[in-house]
């Protein structure tokens, strides 16, 4: 009986090791994950799911590692009417695609008047293009949108409310597929837009670096 009550507990401290370090970590990664967990606790974030958060944050780095994937990040504050982490999550993608959007059409612009000089933003129909492809592309990216850490905090004194934190990944190469997808259909938006489309592409293509406001 004891031998077998000692067997338990190496098994059990076997298990233990196994979830606090992944087999063949890197170890600087794994380093990098631990300090990240350790920050994101003091800020009083749990995570939403069965990983611990070494893990989440070990696996999700593995994913950056080769430059395929963009992270991209975005908070929902505190609201009681958020009832749920389910319905909090899905807030937190929407607000990535408008963010996503809304920035790769202001890369364009900028782009376009460092190219053409100011006098663009008075071309017939230009504003129309920006905005048609803004809309398009928040549309186009949210089946990409992949979720790779949720967090969420209890918000002190409000019962029931509770600030939600997603980070996910989008890959770079269809990220950018969608940008010049919702680009061609804006085009019919714009005679200036359609006169200039190769220009824009090369814009388009270009990407850029996803900043939560």
């Amino acid at each position: 009986m004891v031998k077998k009550i000692i067997m338990l507990s190496i098994a059990m401290i076997v298990a233990m090791v196994a979830v606090a370090q992944p087999k063949n970590t890197d170890r600087a990664l794994w380093k990098a994950a631990k300090k990240k967990a350790k920050e994101i606790r003091k800020e009083g974030w749990k995570i939403d799911g069965s990983k611990t958060l070494e893990e989440a944050f070990f696996y999700h780095y593995k994913k950056l590692q080769d430059g395929a994937n963009q992270e991209l990040t975005a908070t929902v504050n505190g609201n009681t009417s958020t009832k749920t982490l389910n319905q909090a999550q899905k807030w937190a993608i929407r607000n990535i695609t408008t963010n996503y959007a809304e920035q790769s059409k202001q890369h364009i612009r900028g782009r376009l008047v460092s190219e053409t000089g100011a006098g663009i933003e008075g071309a017939p129909s230009v504003d129309d293009f920006y905005s048609a492809y803004e809309n398009l592309i928040s549309t186009t990216l949210e089946g990409e949108v992949k979720v790779s850490i949720s967090l969420y905090r209890e918000k002190d004194g409000e019962s029931g409310a509770f600030d939600y934190r997603i980070i996910a990944l989008i890959n770079e190469e269809a990220a950018s597929n969608a940008r010049l997808k919702a680009m061609q259909r804006a085009l019919a938006e714009s005679e200036f837009a359609r006169a200039n489309a190769e220009r824009i592409s090369e814009f388009v293509r270009e990407g850029f670096e996803y900043k939560e406001p």
